[in-house]
């Protein structure tokens, strides 16, 4: 990244890639260490116009403002105004919420923050919704029959837009300011981000690329989010390095120190699921997710603003990052872009030797069975195990292997006695986790329970946990 004669060939690539699919404009930032080392964009910011992008442009960056909210509220920490562990009622007695388990097992902002309090994700009428709310408990009352917990919090990860809105009522109680407003000025001005905001007001509108349909010339009208919380900031890619830049130093930027190097690892890695509690460091933190690529371990986050796309992410050891994005909502497009610009980033480099651990095959045969699901993001899904066929855990030539729907398999490797990986990924990424309802496997693959082992050595079947949906009774 560092080399300024690679990344013409890369800017190419890139816009090979968008004309291929049609995508009216992309920008891309590169970060070395604690600076900005290029910026770029090619195509046009608005069709109609011939408005040509550029690095200065502003761009929807969705969801990547939950990487946002957990700096936010990370910054409180710190201060001492709140405690990421407390319960959310204590901090606002009157939010919406319904929970089964309320009395053992109350939803806490930390859960919000990593999406492990066993929200739904949003109703289509709230997706739906594009008249900004004057008051967010507004927009928390429109649909308040949907904020219910389905499993007993700090179990699962299940991505859900619902727990941004509900942090953010938190967060304006505990500061006494809107949340836009909080954000702006305590987290986004700091980072140098004058042109960032989460409204759309004449200035805004004048800089922002248009959106567009994944046939990259249907115009998608600004969505205003009916919780800003879940993706609202609007910032150019210029100003998107910083973000990289802070993370990447450890919670430095230009000089100034503005989160401790211990909240930005806390921010890196998962502690609320039953595979965090295990020791799995490999997950969704606050607003931070991991992922590999090419044998490196990167963290970073996704955005969809409907009607563009983006994707941020840092490697800790290379001190290299990106910010990229594009005004379609094509993914095709966009994760050819991040594949080409991530082999960019590492083609020099020789990824870590990942370790593997030695157990013995009865050791592996305690995990081997059927898993089925026991969440679902949606609302309109259907519950569970219901909703799909499981996953085979077998034991073949004395490895474990992951057998898919389709009879794919994947192997695992053991990292630990009960934490495993795929053979192309540097540390574990799934756990085995005993509960008092069963035994679960959890990982980027989902959130799975066992509900039948397979055949002993004498032929018999046997039987695992029963097939109810696990989570109705409480943890202890």
């Amino acid at each position: 990244a560092g080399d300024e004669s690679g990344i013409p060939p890369l800017m190419r690539e890139l816009d090979r890639i968008r004309e291929t699919h049609n995508v009216p404009a992309f920008a891309l930032t590169l970060v070395a260490g604690d600076h900005l080392s290029y910026a770029g964009a090619r195509g046009v910011a608005d069709r109609a116009s011939g408005r040509p992008a550029t690095p200065d442009s502003l761009f929807r960056i969705g969801s990547i403002t939950k990487t946002f909210n957990g700096l936010a509220f990370l910054m409180l920490a710190e201060e001492g105004r709140l405690d990421l562990s407390a319960p959310l009622k204590t901090l606002v007695p009157d939010a919406p919420l319904s929970n089964p388990w309320g009395p053992t097992h109350p939803v806490r902002l930390v859960q919000l923050l990593e999406h492990t309090a066993g929200l739904l994700d949003l109703t289509r009428a709230e997706f739906a919704y594009n008249e900004p709310f004057a008051e967010l408990r507004a927009a928390l009352d429109f649909r308040p029959r949907a904020r219910v917990i389905h499993w007993p919090p700090g179990r699962h990860s299940s991505y859900s837009n619902a727990g941004a809105g509900l942090a953010a009522y938190a967060l304006e109680r505990v500061t006494g300011q809107r949340y836009e407003e909080f954000m702006t000025r305590r987290v986004l001005r700091p980072l140098g981000m004058r042109r960032a905001g989460l409204v759309l007001d004449e200035t805004t509108g004048a800089r922002l690329a248009t959106g567009y349909d994944s046939d990259g010339t249907t115009v998608v009208p600004y969505w205003h989010m009916i919780f800003p919380a879940l993706g609202a900031i609007n910032a150019t890619p210029r100003e998107m390095a910083a973000l990289v830049v802070l993370l990447i130093n450890r919670g430095v930027y230009r000089g100034r120190r503005l989160l401790s190097a211990a909240s930005v690892v806390r921010m890196e890695s998962p502690r609320t699921t039953l595979a965090a509690r295990s020791g799995l460091r490999y997950g969704y933190g606050l607003g931070n997710e991991q992922f590999s690529h090419a044998g490196f371990l990167f963290h970073g986050h996704g955005g969809d603003g409907d009607g563009y796309l983006s994707h941020f992410a840092y490697q800790t050891d290379l001190a290299r990052g990106y910010f990229i994005t594009i005004n379609a909502f094509n993914r095709k497009a966009l994760g050819a872009m991040k594949a080409a610009v991530l082999d960019y980033l590492v083609a020099d480099q020789q990824p870590p030797k990942a370790g593997v651990a030695a157990l013995p095959a009865e050791t592996l045969a305690t995990f081997t069975g059927t898993y089925r699901p026991v969440t679902w993001r949606f609302p309109w899904e259907q519950r569970g195990a219901d909703r799909e066929a499981g996953l085979e855990v077998v034991l073949l030539g004395g490895r474990l292997h992951l057998r898919y729907p389709s009879g794919r398999r994947r192997p695992l490797l053991p990292v630990t006695d009960r934490h495993f990986r795929f053979p192309d990924e540097p540390v574990a990424t799934l756990a085995f986790v005993s509960a008092d309802d069963g035994l679960f496997l959890q990982g980027d693959i989902g959130n799975y329970r066992r509900t039948r082992r397979r055949p002993d050595r004498s032929g018999g079947q046997a039987i695992g946990v029963g097939h109810q949906q696990a989570g109705a009774t409480p943890p202890h």
